[in-house]
């Protein structure tokens, strides 16, 4: 686990990474605030590999973010708050990498793909291609592109979900090609060196059941586009029991087993040394959440011997009490800005 690794010639110090989790400390305006600051500091501090943000928004109507406190990363303007944020991280040698994301039928103003126009989806393309010139424009070394957790992307891949009748629809070869050209775009436009990773739903159709092989042709065809790295998750991970653990690792099994050389990182019930080393057996890298909100020292515990596993009880009230006890976490501590924010 603290073995180093190449990403698209970009050394990494370790096998970790911080999957991206909203942080609900925006400003509401959709810019970066000093305590989000604060956090990348402590979480570069405490021997992440590569850090991804919570989720910005590509479009530049605020009224389309997840919520309000959500950063935008929508028009050029925003690049300068951004800046903040690699600058903070790349001062420990770690990886700086922006999620991407539209949030669609989980919006403030939500909406169904399906009604729109050819041209109106060419349009969402554009903004993330777009959002991700930003973010190599504010130093980022890389995006993630948020095709997971039913947000936009995610609905769109959804084989069941998408009843569209244009090249976005009909087919799997359709329901995938929006994430493609979006990487096509961001490949040709940001060039060669800069990462890109996507999010993937370990399941996407609405069964659930016997569809890795769609999951094997989605990831195989994002990798040809110019992906380097799949961090696979699932739709249900808040849904899970609290004795669950290496929540899609069987998912990761079946890529690996027909694509050796696929670059994987998985999420989801990976909370001790032991679900560490058992889910790197076969992916290249462990993404945490959860278990850097309770205890963002946690890997530099971890590499000192100080615990073995992590103080997270998965009880996912992490989902709410940062709106009522103005915290991320049971355990605490308040958070100023959320109080600020949520406190009304």
């Amino acid at each position: 686990m603290f073995t180093p690794y190449t990403l698209n010639g970009k050394k990494v110090k370790n096998r970790f990474i911080r999957s991206a989790t909203n942080d609900h400390l925006g400003n509401a305006d959709g810019t970066v605030s000093d305590a989000e600051i604060e956090m990348y500091d402590v979480l570069g501090r405490n021997d992440v590999g590569i850090i991804i943000t919570g989720h910005l928004s590509v479009s530049p109507d605020l009224a389309y973010r997840a919520d309000e406190m959500q950063l935008c990363i929508g028009d050029d303007s925003y690049i300068e708050g951004l800046q903040r944020i690699p600058a903070s991280i790349h001062k420990y040698d770690a990886l700086a990498i922006a999620q991407i994301s539209l949030a669609g039928p989980r919006g403030l103003n939500p909406f169904d793909f399906n009604d729109l126009s050819t041209k109106e989806m060419e349009q969402i393309r554009d903004w993330f291609i777009d959002a991700g010139v930003r973010a190599c424009k504010a130093g980022f070394d890389g995006v993630q592109i948020h095709v997971a957790h039913w947000y936009l992307l995610q609905a769109v891949v959804n084989t069941d979900v998408n009843k569209r009748v244009d090249s976005y629809g009909g087919s799997d070869e359709n329901c995938i090609r929006l994430p493609k050209e979006i990487i096509e775009g961001i490949r040709q436009k940001c060039g060669a060196d800069f990462i890109i990773m996507v999010k993937m739903n370990a399941h996407n159709t609405e069964s659930g059941e016997d569809d890795y092989g769609l999951l094997a042709y989605y990831c195989d065809t994002i990798i040809k586009a110019g992906a380097n790295l799949i961090e696979i998750s699932g739709r249900d991970f808040a849904k899970k029991s609290r004795t669950d653990s290496l929540y899609y690792l069987e998912a990761v099994k079946y890529l690996k087993e027909h694509f050796p050389e696929m670059p994987l990182s998985l999420v989801g019930g990976i909370f001790s040394k032991d679900t560490i080393e058992a889910a790197l057996e076969t992916a290249d890298l462990v993404s945490l959440s959860r278990v850097l909100l309770t205890q963002p020292d946690f890997i530099t515990k971890l590499r000192n011997g100080e615990l073995v596993k992590s103080r997270c009880l998965h009880c996912n009230k992490c989902f709410e009490v940062f709106q009522t006890k103005y915290e991320r976490c049971v355990f605490g501590p308040v958070l100023p800005k959320l109080e600020e924010s949520f406190g009304q």
